[in-house]
């Protein structure tokens, strides 16, 4: 019965760390996503100053 538990909290550490993985690959994406779209922004508004 202890194998059995210890398989059990194993397998939920795991899905809780591979979560939290995904969690921070996601948050990067998105932090990506943002921050590109904030510096394409910007580069386009000092174009536009420019001409």
């Amino acid at each position: 019965m202890i194998h059995l538990t210890l398989i059990i909290v194993d397998f939920l550490t795991g899905l809780l760390a591979a979560g939290a993985w995904a969690l921070a690959s996601a948050g990067g994406a998105i932090a990506a996503v943002v921050g590109g779209g904030f510096l394409g922004l910007s580069m386009v508004r000092r174009w536009r100053r420019k001409r």
